[in-house]
């Protein structure tokens, strides 16, 4: 009897869970607002043609082609209503048909017969998932500049990785494929090694061979335009170059750092909102989708493959940048994570001949703690939008030589636009071009 009020009870819990993670995305889409990055490029637009600024990234500051053009092709349109939060949303609703595909495709060839609102749930399920293994989502999920360069080669991962798992290959998911993998090439150098390492494993497994060769073929020449631009060139000058010990040094602390500063804030949540996926595998307990599966082993090759990803992710950007990683260059490991994560949870649970009742309850406490997310976050992220729509129009109607703001409130999981109290730094100066002012802006001390 218990038994069956429970599986009743996954009919709502589940697809409530799922529900929460959008409403989260949608009200804090609805509350973002620029930030200073952002604010450059749109004095720039104000000033310069689209070619002449993509021109000057490529020659004088990177060479990530793709991503440069997917910023000033948007940003043109930064004047309509609720544009960040149209952004945002496309963003995310692309994000989630990359996966429904995918996950569709993996349904298909497995044959594992989930009906289609399985796969619609269990996406956005996944997205939660992905959203808490990302160390600092307010970098890479809602701060414009960032997130044509990470995020958006996580879509195009989605929808490339796609074909692999595809039986009847049409035309169209061959340009998918193609325009995937040259956009992750010439926009995100961490995510395309991780994607080189793995063709070149296929091709050696002789798995997929031609379809792993062309993508290879198609990335390495994308990254390489990108690695070779002057505008890398001129960016590889200016960054200092580590000693070895340094570089294992700053390696080790940023790999410490991703994984474990702020665990209670990402991977603890991601692990108990995967959960469903746990479920979703005991759903299909007569088929044997893993032979000689043991839970143990499986757990230490999956916890391996995370160590080796995050240090190789870290170990990469390190070496570029001459210094500490910054967060939002981890967005490969996270998505790397996020697949390790509900992969083991639904292999497990596909394993596992009892009936763990007890771990049903998980969707309880996760249905609760995400009803409080969003109540509190709804909150912060409020205040924050006002603040900002207080200050811009402060600064609009103001007509002093030196405008003095207050400080912001905490932005939560939106991506600060807060200034300083140097008129000189970087930060008022992109948000003085920006908004077009003769006047300085600074924050009051």
């Amino acid at each position: 009897m218990n038994s069956f009020i429970l599986k009743s009870k996954m009919k709502y819990l589940i697809p409530l869970q799922a529900l929460l993670l959008i409403l989260f995305l949608v009200i804090t889409s609805y509350f973002n607002r620029f930030a200073i990055d952002d604010y450059h490029f749109i004095g720039q637009l104000k000033v310069a043609s689209f070619s002449e600024i993509y021109s000057h990234l490529y020659y004088h500051w990177h060479g990530r082609w793709t991503s440069n053009f997917l910023l000033l092709f948007f940003l043109k349109y930064n004047q309509l209503p609720f544009f960040l939060m149209i952004f945002n949303l496309l963003s995310f609703g692309l994000l989630y048909v990359g996966i429904v595909r995918l996950f569709k495709s993996i349904n298909e060839f497995y044959q594992l017969q989930f009906q289609n609102k399985t796969i619609l749930t269990y996406s956005a399920i996944f997205i939660g998932v992905l959203f808490f293994c990302t160390i600092t989502p307010n970098e890479t999920w809602f701060w414009y500049t960032s997130s044509v360069v990470y995020f958006w080669s996580t879509i195009a991962f989605f929808f490339g990785f796609n074909l692999f798992f595809t039986k009847t290959k049409r035309w169209f998911d061959y340009l998918i494929f193609v325009i995937s993998t040259i956009y992750i090439g010439g926009a995100n150098e961490p995510l395309t090694f991780f994607i080189i390492s793995i063709l070149l494993l296929l091709i050696l497994k002789k798995k997929e061979v031609f379809l792993s060769g062309l993508g290879l073929v198609l990335i390495g020449s994308a990254f390489l335009i990108n690695y070779l631009s002057d505008g890398t060139t001129h960016r590889n000058l200016i960054t200092p170059n580590l000693s070895a010990i340094n570089l294992v040094l700053y390696t080790g602390y940023s790999t410490v750092k991703f994984l474990f500063f702020s665990i209670h804030q990402t991977f603890i949540p991601a692990l108990f909102l995967s959960a469903p996926f746990y479920l979703l595998g005991k759903k299909i307990n007569m088929l044997n989708l893993v032979e000689n599966f043991k839970p143990f082993k499986a757990l230490f090759w999956s916890i391996s493959l995370i160590i080796a990803t995050v240090i190789i992710n870290q170990l990469s950007v390190v070496y570029a940048l001459g210094g500490l990683s910054p967060d939002r260059a981890g967005m490969a490991s996270s998505v790397v994570i996020a697949i390790i994560l509900v992969r083991y949870l639904f292999l497990l649970g596909n394993y596992h001949q009892q009936n763990y009742d007890a771990l049903k309850y998980v969707m309880i406490v996760n249905v609760i703690f995400l009803f409080g997310f969003n109540i509190f976050y709804f909150n912060v992220h409020q205040q924050y939008a006002k603040a900002v729509d207080e200050r811009m129009e402060f600064i609009m109607k103001n007509d002093a030589s030196t405008i003095v703001v207050e400080a912001l409130p905490k932005s939560g999981y939106l991506y600060s636009s807060e200034i300083t109290t140097d008129s000189t730094n970087f930060k008022n100066t992109h948000l003085k071009e920006g908004l077009s002012l003769k006047h300085n802006v600074v924050l009051k001390n």
